[in-house]
C-alpha cells in the first residue's frame, strides 16, 4: 500500500506540489509569527537581565526587600569562596547600589547610582563598549559616566559636574560633587533614563560603605544553566547570603511575558483554524478530482477500507514532505532577523520605548519551535485528510463514475 499511495502523489504533480507547498507555507508563517514573539522576549532578557544585571545575584539576607545599605555585604568578613568554587560560575561582581538625587543649575532629579569596577563588568556595562563620547574609569578615579538619559535631561556634557544628596550606611549623609567624564547609551532604555556609574572605591566612600557591597553578580560561564549553579550556590552558601534568580528579582517581566505569550497562543490558535480550513480546500479539491478514479478502483474489486488506507498514506506523506520542507526553509529566515533585527519607528518606536523595551523585532534560532509547529501542523493535516477516508467509506462507485 505505502508503494502504491508513492506512485499516487507523482501521477498528478501539479497536485501533490500544490498541498506540500500550502503545508510549507503554513508551517513558515507559523514558525516566522511566534520566532518574533518569543525572540524579542529572549533578547530582552539577555540585554536587560543578562549583560546588566546578571541571571544570579548574591545579596545579604533581606537585601531585596528592603534595599538599605544597612543590609550592605561586608566583604572584608565574608567568605564567598563556596560560590566562586562552584562549577559554572566564572567569578562574583561586587557593586554598590543606592539612590541619590542630582543637582545641576536648577534642575534636580533622582537617579540609581551604581559603584562598579569595569574591569570585571558584565558586558551590558563593559564602559568601553557603551560610551557615545569621554573616556572609562580605573577604580581610583574620580569621574563618572552618565547615561544618555541623564545627560539630555540636565543638558551635561563632558567636564560638567553633577552633585549628589543621598542617604549613606547607618543614615549617614551621602554627598558629594563629580565631573562627568563619559556619555554612554545604555541597552535597557529604563537605566538610560536615570544611571550614574561611577568608580566602586568612590561610591564606597561617598556612601559611608568602605570595603562593602550591595551586590555580588554571579557571572556564570557561556553555555552554562544558571537555573542549575542556582540550586547548588542555594545549597552551599552561608545563611547570611540569599541567592536570588533573576525571575525573584525582576517578576514583572515575568508577568509582562505571560500576558504577552497569552495573547500570542490565542493569535497562533486562529492561525491555526485559518491553517486547517487552508489544508481542508486541499484535501477537498483532491477528492473532487479522484471521484471517477475512487468510483472505478471500487467497483473492479478494491476495498473501500484498503483506499481509504492508501488515500490516507498519500496525505501523510505530503503533509509530512511539506512540514519537514517548511521547517527547513524557515531556519535561515530565523537566523537572518536573529542577527539582522527590524528596527521600529514613529509611534510604535515611542510606544514600545514607553515599556522600557528596545524597539526592534529580533527571532529566536531555537529548533524546538520548528518542531512544535511543524508537528502541529502535521497533525492538523492528518485530521482533515480524514474527510477523505470519510468520503472513500460512504462513496457510491456509480455516481462517482458518472461525475
Amino acid at each position: 500500500m505505502l508503494k502504491l499511495a508513492w506512485r499516487n502523489i507523482w501521477r498528478n504533480k501539479g497536485r501533490s506540489i500544490i498541498t506540500i507547498a500550502a503545508v510549507m507555507f503554513c508551517v513558515i508563517f507559523a514558525v516566522v509569527l511566534r520566532s518574533f514573539q518569543v525572540g524579542v522576549w529572549e533578547n530582552m532578557i539577555h540585554e536587560i537581565v543578562g549583560n546588566n544585571f546578571g541571571y544570579l545575584q548574591v545579596h545579604q539576607k533581606g537585601f531585596w526587600g528592603d534595599q538599605s545599605l544597612d543590609r550592605s555585604i561586608d566583604l572584608s568578613s565574608t567568605d564567598v569562596n563556596p560560590v566562586e568554587s562552584v562549577e559554572g560560575v566564572d567569578r562574583l561582581i561586587p557593586r554598590l547600589e543606592s539612590f541619590s538625587l542630582l543637582y545641576h543649575g536648577s534642575n534636580t532629579k533622582g537617579a540609581l547610582v551604581m559603584g562598579i569596577d569595569p574591569e570585571m563588568e558584565l558586558p551590558g556595562l563593559q564602559l568601553n563598549d557603551i560610551l557615545l563620547e569621554g573616556r572609562s574609569f580605573s577604580n581610583n578615579d574620580s569621574v563618572i559616566v552618565v547615561s544618555e538619559g541623564l545627560a539630555t535631561y540636565f543638558k551635561v556634557g563632558l567636564g560638567d559636574t553633577l552633585l549628589f544628596m543621598g542617604q549613606g550606611f547607618h543614615g549617614a549623609a551621602a554627598y558629594g560633587a563629580f565631573p562627568i567624564g563619559g556619555i554612554a547609551r545604555m541597552t535597557n532604555p529604563e537605566l538610560n533614563k536615570q544611571l550614574v556609574l561611577m568608580p566602586l572605591s568612590k561610591a564606597q566612600y561617598m556612601y559611608n560603605c568602605e570595603n562593602r557591597a550591595t551586590t555580588l553578580v554571579v557571572a556564570i560561564d557561556d553555555d552554562t544553566d544558571y537555573a542549575a549553579v542556582g540550586d547548588i550556590l542555594k545549597k552551599t552558601t552561608s545563611k547570611s547570603l540569599e541567592i536570588l534568580e533573576w525571575k525573584e528579582l525582576f517578576p514583572e517581566i515575568i508577568q509582562t511575558i505571560e500576558v504577552d505569550m497569552a495573547g500570542g497562543r490565542i493569535f497562533v490558535t486562529i492561525l491555526y483554524f485559518i491553517i486547517s480550513f487552508v489544508l481542508l480546500g486541499t484535501v477537498i479539491m483532491m477528492v473532487a478530482e479522484r471521484q471517477r478514479e475512487f468510483g472505478i478502483l471500487v467497483s473492479i474489486g478494491m476495498r473501500r477500507s484498503t483506499l481509504a488506507i492508501v488515500t490516507m498514506l498519500e496525505n501523510i506523506i505530503l503533509i509530512m514532505g511539506g512540514a519537514i520542507v517548511g521547517m527547513a526553509v524557515v531556519k535561515p529566515i530565523q537566523f537572518y532577523f536573529k542577527y539582522n533585527p527590524i528596527d521600529l519607528s514613529g509611534q510604535m518606536k515611542e510606544a514600545i520605548e514607553q515599556y522600557n523595551f528596545e524597539p526592534k523585532l529580533y527571532t529566536t534560532t531555537s529548533f524546538i519551535i520548528n518542531l512544535n509547529h511543524g508537528t502541529i501542523i502535521f497533525c492538523i493535516g492528518v485530521l482533515v485528510s480524514l474527510y477523505a477516508v470519510w468520503k472513500i467509506m460512504k462513496l457510491n462507485p456509480i455516481e462517482s463514475m458518472r461525475s
